[in-house]
């Protein structure tokens, strides 16, 4: 048995962050990993594999449009995707990523327990038979894919976002459920390689959780650019699984039946709770995540709960703020001196890797009109800006919803080329400290897509300089 001050279960994004944390403020800290590799679902099965796939689906469109860019050569509309590449290349930039994540064990001396993690209560943790105590925990253990009810996934041509990310062959024909992020990302990854795509969302626009504009004018995109098949407000009822693909039975707006190479069910995720031994502990938990309090505390004393498993916005970054909440209190508690601060959720950015990208921040005008802001908005697109067309992508806007009475900055909301680094920048201009009369009055260099923000700003008043 071994005695630690601090021990955290799981080793993604928020547990690997945590246990690094704690190490520095000077906790005898162990992070405990189920899988081969350290890293967990953002880096094995989540972000890092999707965002290679995007890469390599971007760099096949920018080589096929080279001529163009007056590149002359071979035929670059005859070059094709091979996907057992893709797949490699993937696995090998995993692969450096958790040597990496390795490399910082081993700095900030955390000891690394491989196995399965188990809740034993009273801080105590059981690893591969073997039990140990510590002085506080986090429990870290992500989310996966879930089952929806007569759509199992076979791995084979009913997939999950794990799945697809080492498939081999290009399907033909992809049906997608669920536009969310992950089904819009995998949309824009196969359409660009090559296969036929079909988009079903059951709410009214794709992004549901963004802005309706963002999901409206992305939708248009992707229907005229990449041919996509984009439904909305239907669903699948049931399938059938044939020699020749999957036929899929559609109710709605656009109901009717698909017959599908490959079907993505890309809806469901639940938190990875079965096992861990939350039953041996006082921690609560509500329509399957774990109740905790600003600092990440369970109602079991010093058990911390992070990431997929709360309930909070499912996102790596999100994650790794709440590791670091997670882990300064524990040391706090245990005399360090260090003072958390709890995450702020009203200015997370979240981001859309498909192409056009999408960046938001803040409230979108549905819910800032819901909580009672006399609201004003500008939108600006990219189409005008020099630097946009300069790099072929002269796509989509950028939003800005403002409160009208103080000019505060309520949220931004972007469509558009780098709309993933651009809205890094916009986290700043959150909470009241920035106003929109200062953003007008802010000077971004030129040509560069940044020149969108103030145009926005002035867009609020009527009164931008592009248009």
């Amino acid at each position: 048995m071994a005695a630690f001050d601090l021990i955290v279960i799981g080793s993604g994004p928020g547990g690997y962050i945590a246990a690094i944390r704690g190490a520095q403020l000077g906790l005898s800290t162990a992070l405990v990993e189920k899988d081969p590799l350290l890293g967990g679902t953002c880096l094995h099965r989540g972000c890092i594999p999707a965002k290679t796939w995007l890469e390599s689906a971007h760099r096949l469109e920018q080589m096929q449009e080279a001529s163009d860019y007056g590149i002359d050569g071979s035929d670059p509309k005859a070059l094709t995707p091979n996907l057992e590449t893709i797949v490699k290349r993937k696995g090998r930039i995993v692969f450096k990523n958790a040597k990496g994540i390795e490399f910082l064990m081993k700095k900030n001396k955390v000891t690394v327990l491989k196995g399965f993690g188990r809740l034993q209560g009273s801080g105590r943790v059981a690893v591969e038979g073997e039990v140990h105590e510590a002085k506080r925990i986090i429990l870290a253990t992500g989310s996966g894919p879930k089952d929806i009810p007569g759509l199992e996934t076979d791995g084979v041509t009913v997939l999950n976002s794990d799945h697809i990310l080492d498939l081999k062959t290009l399907p033909s024909h992809l049906v997608i459920l669920g536009a969310g992020a992950i089904g819009v990302e995998f949309a824009s990854v196969f359409s660009r390689l090559g296969s036929k795509v079909t988009l079903v969302e059951f709410m009214d626009t794709i992004l549901p959780l963004e802005d309706e504009d963002i999901g409206l004018e992305l939708a248009k995109i992707l229907r005229k650019s990449y041919k996509i098949d984009v439904r909305t407000k239907t669903k699948i009822t049931s399938i059938e699984r044939r020699e020749d693909g999957v036929l899929c039975y559609l109710e709605g707006e656009t109901g009717g039946e698909i017959l599908g190479s490959h079907l993505l069910v890309a809806v469901g995720r639940a938190p990875r709770l079965e096992g861990v031994g939350l039953e041996a502990t006082k921690a609560q938990v509500d329509r399957g995540c774990v109740v905790i309090d600003r600092f990440m505390q369970t109602g079991e004393p010093g058990l911390y709960a992070i990431g997929d498993i709360v309930r909070t916005p499912w996102l790596a970054h999100v994650a790794s703020d709440e590791g670091i909440v997670a882990a300064e209190h524990a040391a706090q508690s245990l005399g360090v001196d260090v003072h958390p601060h709890p995450v702020r959720y009203d200015r997370f950015p979240a981001c859309t890797y498909c192409d056009p990208e999408v960046g938001t921040v803040g409230l979108s005008e549905k819910a800032a009109r819901a909580k009672g802001h006399d609201v004003q908005v500008g939108t600006f697109p990219f189409a005008p800006m020099a630097k946009a067309n300069i790099i072929g992508e002269p796509h989509g806007f950028i939003k800005i919803v403002a409160d009208k009475q103080y000019g505060e900055i309520l949220g931004i909301h972007i469509l558009g080329p780098k709309a993933t680094e651009l809205v890094a920048s916009s986290v700043a201009l959150m909470g009241g400290e920035y106003t929109v009369d200062e953003l007008i009055n802010t000077m971004y260099p030129h040509p560069t897509l940044n020149e969108v923000f103030p145009e926005a700003a002035r867009a609020v008043y009527g009164r931008a300089l592009n248009m």
